[in-house]
Formats: structure tokens, sequence, C-alpha cells
């Protein structure tokens, strides 16, 4: 693409507008690997059938701008800082760069635009300011509101089974607190309590059940000291679960404020060595991302 390298008057240096597209076209491919380290250094087969470094194709255009001394290693530090936002924020699963596709969309649709009238200001011998040294920043910014618009476009649906799937993952009792609710062994899964906000904590808890011989999964939203059932899987059979995704009350006795504050205290501990969320945030934050009401008025 010449974007904004038109005939003798173009510009030295990539217009934000690009910078942003290249970018975020690039880490649409995250998903295929394990972690940023296999992404960044992974190799692929040109078209001509020789191997490639997969980054190449982030830096492609780089050569097109001489004078861009810095464009490389923005390139390169954008990647990074998007890494830490979203993979953070959304894991990097397939549901989760399905919604970053929502970001990529809408920064293709601002180079579509910009393309138009970059013909035009060329058409006219002139050209659009550039700012190189805010390339990464403006870019991070523009990811935030382009975020805001993904309820808009709708790119993913989630199913029951995809949801079960993230409130499942990770499971492990192997770190967990007992307490008792309704004559039942309830039990707090450490690992899992995730701070929201300073008012806003999220646990996952299991309930074993007598009669199914089974556990539910409860995932906990708890607020100025109180806990609520957000969603709930159980466990039908050997291979089959059920959600219930109804909003529960919990009857409040001393064991349920002892597990309230376990949940919390696991949460800060838990923050404390800046842990990425657990599966089942990161589909609560996705859900909410594409317009459900998860964390309304956090």
């Amino acid at each position: 693409m010449a974007l904004f390298n038109l005939g003798s008057t173009a510009p030295q240096y990539m217009e934000q507008v690009l910078f942003d597209a290249t970018a975020y076209r690039f880490y649409c491919l995250r998903h295929q690997y394990e972690d940023f380290q296999s992404f960044w250094h992974a190799k692929t087969m040109s078209s001509s059938g020789t191997e490639i470094r997969l980054v190449d194709s982030l830096f492609a255009q780089v050569g097109k701008y001489p004078k861009d001394e810095t464009l490389k290693a923005q390139l390169s530090q954008v990647c990074l800082e998007i890494e830490k936002y979203w993979n953070k924020k959304f894991g990097a699963s397939p549901e989760s760069l399905s919604i970053f596709g929502a970001i990529k969309s809408q920064a293709e649709d601002s180079l579509s635009k910009a393309e138009a009238l970059a013909q035009e200001a060329n058409a006219k011998n002139t050209q659009g300011h550039v700012n190189p040294d805010s390339r990464v920043d403006t870019c991070m910014r523009n990811l935030y509101l382009y975020e805001k618009e993904i309820p808009k476009l709708q790119p993913i649906s989630f199913d029951h089974q995809t949801k079960i799937h993230f409130f499942l993952q990770g499971l492990n009792e192997a770190l967990s607190s007992s307490f008792k609710y309704s004559g039942s062994v309830l039990k707090v899964l450490e690992q899992d309590s995730y701070i929201q906000n300073e008012d806003v904590t999220w646990g996952r808890w299991t309930l074993f059940r007598d009669s199914t011989g089974y556990s539910d999964i409860w995932v906990v939203r708890i607020e100025n000291g109180r806990a609520e059932v957000f969603k709930a899987v159980s466990k039908l059979n050997q291979d089959t679960y059920e959600l219930d995704e109804s909003i529960r009350g919990i009857h409040f006795d001393s064991e349920i404020f002892k597990a309230i504050d376990k949940t919390q205290i696991a949460a800060f501990e838990n923050s404390e060595f800046n842990l990425s969320p657990p599966a089942y945030f990161q589909m609560l934050s996705m859900l909410h991302a594409t317009g459900e009401k998860v964390f309304e008025g956090s």
C-alpha cells in the first residue's frame, strides 16, 4: 500500500492511521501462538515457498519511509503495548482475537477514509501533519476508543458451551479453603480470586452436592462485603454441564462471611503479584466488551 507516499511531495513519516492499521493487522495473528515470544519470533512461508520471519510482514513498509528512523522500533514497541493491555484483559484465545478483529476493522475503515483524503491532498500538493514521537501513545488511545465501539459491531456471540469452557478452565481445588454451606462443602478456589476494582472482587467457588456426587461451580461477585452468584455451572453427568446465568442470592451466615473474607484476601494477594485474570474473568471481560452488562456501574 502506498498510502501517504504519493509523488515527490509525499510525507517521509508514516501517518498515524497507517501505523495503527499495520500494528492491529499484525497482532491479529497473535492467537496462533502460545505466548508473545513464540509469536514474535515465529517463522512462516512466503508466497515463493521460502521461510521468512512472521514479523517481516509488520516491517514490510518501513523501507518506504527512509527518514522515519524510529518507525521500526515504534512498531515493535506498540505490539508489546497491545500485548500487555489486550492479553492481560482478555487473554489470547481465538475468541479474544475475534473481538480484536473489530479493532482492526475499525482501523482499516479509518485507513480507507484517510487514503481517499490523501489522494485529494496529494492532488492539491498538500499533506497532513505527522507527529512520529506520539504514534505509540496515540495508537493505544485509539485502541481504547475503538474498544468502546465494539458493542455496535457485535463481532462474536458466545454460546453456552463456550462460556462453560471458560468458566471451568483451569479449575483446580488443590489450593482451596473449605467452608460449610447448607450442609455441604463449599470451597473457595484461592488462585481464582480477582480484584476488579477497589469495591468489587470476583471469586470462583465450588459447592459439593450430595444428591449427585458432583460440585456446582459458582462465579461469585463480591461488593461491600456481600456476595452473589453471578454465573453457575452444574455438572449433570460425566460429560454434561448446564449453565445458569440468572443472578442468585446467597444465604449469609458466619461461614459465608468467612468465605467472602478468604476470597477478598486471596484476591488482594494475587493482585500483589500482578497475575493475569483467570479464564472465567477473561470471559466476563469479553462479554462486557461485546455489550453485556457485566461490570455495570464499575
